[in-house]
C-alpha cells in the first residue's frame, strides 16, 4: 500500500512545552512588566495620557513658585517616575504603578481643602481649595496593545520550539 506516516511525537513535545509555558506565564509577564514601566516612563518624557491627549498644564502660579523642572508636568524631583515599578499578582496578572501617597491624585485628579484651616497657603499662594486635574500616566496606548500582542506571540514561539 502506498501512503505517507506520520510521527507526532515531536510535535506533541512542542505542544507539551507550549502548555507547560502557557501554565507559567511568568517570564511573559516579567517581561511585559519592564516594557510597561518603560512606556509608562516615557510619557513623563512627552507629558501625554495612554491615549496621546496631553497633560493639563501647570496653574501659572505654581509654574512661577516650582523650584526646578518648572516645564515639566508631574516632575519636581522625579520621584513618581523613578518610583514607579511592576509587579507579579496572582499567576496570571501584571500591574504597574507607584506606591507614592500622590500616585492616584495625580492620575486621576483631586481637590484638596484645609482640614484644619480656612484657608490653603502653598508658597505664598493663598486658596479655598486647590484643584489638580487627571494627569492619567498610567495605562495601556494602542501602540502597548500591539506590542503586548507581538511581544506574546513571540513569547509563545519561542517556548512552543
Amino acid at each position: 500500500m502506498a501512503g505517507a506516516r506520520f510521527d507526532g511525537t515531536a510535535a506533541i513535545e512542542h505542544l507539551s512545552g507550549l502548555v507547560d509555558a502557557i501554565n507559567d506565564p511568568s517570564p511573559l509577564l516579567a517581561e511585559l512588566g519592564e516594557y510597561g514601566l518603560r512606556s509608562t516612563r516615557a510619557r513623563f518624557k512627552s507629558q501625554t495620557a495612554p491615549d496621546g491627549t496631553a497633560w493639563a498644564a501647570l496653574q501659572p502660579w505654581y509654574q512661577r513658585e516650582k523650584r526646578r523642572n518648572k516645564s515639566r508636568i508631574l516632575t519636581l524631583n522625579g520621584y513618581l517616575r523613578g518610583q514607579m515599578t511592576w509587579q507579579l499578582v496572582g499567576d496570571r496578572t501584571v500591574e504597574i504603578g507607584s506606591n507614592l501617597p500622590y500616585a492616584a491624585v495625580h492620575q486621576f485628579g483631586a481637590t484638596i481643602k484645609p482640614r484644619a484651616a480656612r484657608v490653603l497657603m502653598f508658597r505664598g499662594h493663598v486658596a479655598k481649595s486647590v484643584t489638580i486635574p487627571a494627569r492619567p500616566y498610567l495605562g495601556l496606548s494602542d501602540e502597548d496593545r500591539s506590542e503586548i500582542v507581538e511581544r506574546t506571540l513571540e513569547w509563545l514561539q519561542r517556548v512552543g520550539k
